[in-house]
């Protein structure tokens, strides 16, 4: 693939951390729009749309940014990446197309600390058409410009052996409740001058396994940035310890970590990277690359 994506302007909208003495607002969940130029254009990215629309709007009130986004796409079926979609979309009030896996509504649940739901907003399909979106479900990577593409499905054979774990979240399919290895997560990949940026919203697919996947596809070795939830927040320390590890073996060049990568992956994630890993917040600017 050539490198088409000159600059990247990435706005963290909603993340669970808002930042000290801050005026933004923090939520469950993660939700970044992405100002994208390629050649003398611009594009805009909204990527997952957290728990809530209102502390969108109030972010992007400060940040003094429209919600005027191009594409939506939803990293996967839980809540607090899929339940702020009607009210942006009612915000909006336009067509636009929503890239997701064909997976997004299934009835997800989470087994600990109790059995609870986790999925979508129950409706969401219909709902999120009559307001505008015109959804594009594919299993399989999707270009959404030249040098924009989702990852598609990661299944299980692809994925690093210490990331197979379905870590005690089930599905309903047809009256079976059934384990859920989160075959519905994809994540985004951007190829700029500068190399891979990728975003991942939960990473429960496995974060390494996810920038191996881009790589390959792209057939870009050099990974500039990693950037969203890396879901290690109750992960042994052996599994924190060999995902950085991979990391510094990929030579991921940026870290930008937050919602579900957990205060002890984060604390490896410094102590290995130093000033080249941050965490992410409500209201943080992300610039990649140059005009």
């Amino acid at each position: 693939m050539e490198k088409l994506v000159s600059l990247l302007r990435i706005y963290i909208l909603a993340d669970d951390y808002a930042g000290y003495g801050s005026r933004y607002w923090g939520q469950h969940g993660l939700s970044l729009l992405i100002e994208i130029k390629r050649e003398n254009a611009w594009k805009r990215l909204l990527f997952d749309t957290a728990t809530s629309h209102e502390p969108i709007l109030h972010n992007l009130k400060i940040m003094k940014k429209s919600l005027d986004a191009d594409y939506i796409v939803l990293s996967h079926n839980h809540y607090d990446h899929t339940g702020g979609l009607l009210g942006i979309l009612r915000e909006m009030k336009k067509e636009v197309p929503v890239i997701a896996h064909p997976e997004i509504f299934k009835k997800a649940y989470a087994a600990s600390p109790e059995l609870r739901y986790i999925g979508a907003p129950l409706g969401l399909k219909e709902s999120a058409e009559k307001l505008g979106a015109i959804w594009t479900l594919s299993k399989e990577p999707v270009q959404i410009l030249p040098g924009v593409f989702t990852l598609g499905e990661i299944p299980l054979e692809e994925r690093e052996k210490w990331e197979k774990s379905s870590g005690d979240m089930y599905y309903l399919e047809n009256g079976e409740i059934k384990e859920d290895f989160m075959l519905d997560e994809t994540g985004l990949a951007m190829l700029t001058p500068e190399g891979l940026v990728v975003i991942g919203g939960c990473s429960h697919p496995g974060i390494v396994s996810m920038l191996k996947r881009a790589s390959k596809m792209s057939g870009e070795g050099q990974i500039r940035a990693v950037i969203g939830g890396f879901h290690l927040i109750n992960a042994s320390t052996d599994r924190i310890q060999t995902t950085v590890n991979s990391f510094r073996e990929l030579g991921v060049q940026e870290i930008y970590a937050g919602h579900c990568t957990g205060l002890q992956a984060e604390c490896a994630f410094e102590k290995e990277f130093g000033n080249k890993f941050h965490k992410l917040h409500a209201g943080m600017l992300i610039e990649i690359g140059a005009l």
